[in-house]
């Protein structure tokens, strides 16, 4: 197990510590002893899940404080149902809030009976169940492109058990900041989440 001390390790370099059976030396000032971390232990201790939310209720489910040296993000859906018709949106947001432009991708639904792929600006879209109460689980990646420009780019499926559409989605997104918090809502922002739950692992 990690050593209960360790607050923060920013970086590793070298051979030594490439391998996940390879073990990292930490002293302990305090007891002037020297403990060991294995690698594998300190892979696991970066993946982080959040608290699920219910998607029950309200416009929009939000997760915050996201730390700013997160590269990557999952965004995932567990029988996530709204009251309408417009499609599932994730926001990103830095300090300065969430943003709602400048987003570019698509989302292509696949049913039974027709291939339809749309643009989405505001948000990365999600396409599948575009009926009201539409039952969706999937998870969509969102991965840090460029450090420099706050770069993000999403990837993902998402299904519905309730029929048989699944969309894919894709795109990226510059922010103004570093990203700190992820919004799930929908296009118009007056449809309501009425059943299921999301949860992010960010790493």
């Amino acid at each position: 197990m990690a050593d209960s001390k360790i607050s923060a390790l920013t970086a590793l370099t070298g051979a030594n510590v490439e391998h996940l059976a390879d073990s990292l030396p930490i002293e302990d000032n305090s007891v002037t002893t020297t403990k060991k971390i294995l690698i594998s232990e300190l892979a696991k201790a970066l993946k982080v899940h959040g608290t699920e939310q219910a998607s029950t209720s309200g416009t929009e489910v939000d997760f915050t404080g996201i730390p700013a040296w997160v590269k990557r993000i999952t965004v995932l859906f567990k029988g996530v149902s709204t009251s309408g018709t417009s499609p599932v949106l994730i926001q990103l947001g830095d300090a300065g809030g969430f943003e709602n432009s400048g987003y570019l991708g698509t989302s292509t639904n696949f049913s039974a009976s027709a291939i339809v792929t749309a643009n989405f600006t505001t948000g990365f879209g999600i396409r599948a169940g575009l009926g009201a109460g539409s039952t969706r689980h999937g998870a969509i990646v969102l991965t840090m492109e460029d450090a420099s420009d706050f770069t993000w780019v999403a990837s993902g499926n998402v299904g519905c058990s309730d029929d048989t559409t699944a969309s894919i989605t894709a795109g990226s997104k510059a922010l103004s900041a570093a990203l700190t918090q992820v919004r799930i809502t929908t296009v118009n922002g007056s449809d309501t989440f009425d059943a299921g739950a999301i949860n992010i692992l960010y790493e």
